[in-house]
């Protein structure tokens, strides 16, 4: 093995640990644990009914084995980022560039049935007036009655349901309360039907 080789494997190692300790954090515990697993037998049930489309909203390195897992089990998996870049870890031949505050421009030929946006709120869309665009976008690409799962952090931004659209109720899903929150981190879960 070559010195430059050596090199590469340990600049790989590094970026897999960083990956590895985001997805020990509490909130992605829960994501990958609970969440997801819901999602997944719950798109597997709707699948011959009502066709089991997720759009994933924000995609890094420690995400990209999320969505496959929900495509694992029958549902059709669709991933977005504003950077052109992150399309390397976004859904192969299912994924688009653009802001989540027109997403509803960006899939104008798309329904899903749910919408996992989880770290965007106050990380991009970090204003009041963007999140109320990017609520009101995410509600006109997702079928009634679907869910949207919310992830957003208490010290980037408020409550973004303070000024909540009015196509949103809040619910539990997947044995879990409409809210929840986590003692060791900031990070916090909104699991919202479409009206």
């Amino acid at each position: 093995m070559t010195a430059l080789s050596r090199l590469f494997r340990r600049l790989r190692g590094r970026g897999r640990g960083r990956i590895d300790g985001i997805r020990a954090l509490p909130d992605r515990r829960l994501l990958i644990e609970t969440y997801i697993p819901a999602l997944a037998q719950a798109q597997a049930q709707t699948q011959t009914q009502a066709g089991g489309r997720i759009l994933w909203v924000g995609c890094r390195a420690y995400t990209r084995d999320d969505y496959p897992a929900l495509a694992r089990h029958g549902a059709e998996v669709w991933t977005t980022d504003i950077d052109p870049k992150a399309a390397r870890w976004g859904q192969p031949g299912r994924h688009r560039t653009g802001d989540i505050c027109a997403i509803d421009q960006v899939f104008a030929d798309q329904t899903f049935d749910v919408v996992v946006c989880n770290g965007v709120l106050g990380f991009g869309a970090d204003s009041p007036e963007m999140q109320d665009q990017a609520m009101a976008a995410m509600a006109r690409i997702l079928r009634p009655g679907g869910l949207l799962l919310l992830g957003w952090n208490t010290d980037k931004i408020d409550d973004p349901l303070t000024v909540p659209s009015a196509a949103y109720a809040p619910t539990p899903f997947a044995g879990q309360p409409p809210r929840v929150r986590f003692d060791a981190v900031t990070h916090v879960y909104d699991a919202l039907r479409r009206l």
